[in-house]
């Protein structure tokens, strides 16, 4: 498509729909903080850290990504039919950060999908 005849979409503010759709795409990357964080916040140690949360096929330094269940990141949970996060109070910094809108691909299949 050339630009003459692109569609944009303008970015928006909106509120998460919590259709779960970004975490079921996406992997979050975290830092050693995020994961301190997250450790402290779970009452684990670190040992169970890298055995259920930690996706070693990706290293990358001392960012780690968190391991995907059934599809979707390890932390994402449904309560009645809308996406929750188990650690939402101290939640990684990418997911902090990630801003929904109508420009994005995933709250555009969350919308599709009739999700709240």
């Amino acid at each position: 498509m050339d630009n003459a005849n692109a569609t944009y979409i303008k970015a928006e503010p909106m509120e998460c729909r919590r259709c779960g759709v970004c975490c079921t795409r996406h992997q979050a990357f975290v830092n050693p903080e995020d994961i301190v964080r997250i450790v402290s916040f779970l009452g684990i140690t670190m040992k169970d850290w890298e055995q259920l949360y930690d996706d070693s096929r990706w290293q990358f330094s001392e960012y780690r990504l968190i391991r995907h269940v059934n599809g979707a990141c390890a932390f994402l949970e449904y309560n009645d039919g809308l996406a929750t996060c188990a650690i939402h109070p101290v939640k990684p910094a990418c997911c902090a950060s990630w801003k929904p809108g109508p420009e994005r691909a995933e709250c555009r299949e969350g919308m599709r999908r009739g999700v709240a």
